[in-house]
């Protein structure tokens, strides 16, 4: 592995490889490119604050919307409803008619359904 020395001085910077090989002299001009390097640099670092930025604003967006759903399961299960599948369910012991069960349901946003899969029966019989 090469070794590297600099010695500065007020107009030239003078980068060695090797004490007994070579000399470079970088002047105004190697300045102007380290400035450019620079600047490069900085705007690859404001990009990449940008970006992370945004994708943090979408995370705080998800954690939102899970916090809402979380909420929204919370209220049901207080309210007695059951979760099976991408659906809630409430079983009413109420005996009334189709029609009157179907208008209750509707007031609470719901849709009266027919128990008709063997996986929702066993839920419907497990409420006890």
């Amino acid at each position: 592995m090469e070794k590297m020395y600099a010695n500065v001085s007020a107009e030239t910077v003078k980068v060695l490889h090797d004490p007994n090989i070579e000399t470079q002299d970088v002047t105004s001009s190697g300045m102007a490119g380290r400035q450019q390097f620079d600047n490069r640099v900085a705007g690859d670092f404001e990009e990449e604050q940008t970006k992370l930025l945004t994708e943090t604003d979408q995370l705080k967006g998800e954690i939102d919307n899970l916090q809402k759903k979380l909420l929204f399961m919370e209220h049901h299960f207080k309210m007695g409803w059951r979760h099976f599948g991408s659906s809630f369910y409430l079983f009413s012991t109420v005996e009334k008619t189709w029609e009157q069960s179907k208008q209750d349901c509707v007031r609470s946003g719901a849709d009266l359904v027919i128990i008709d899969s063997r996986e929702e029966q066993v839920l419907e019989e497990g409420r006890a």
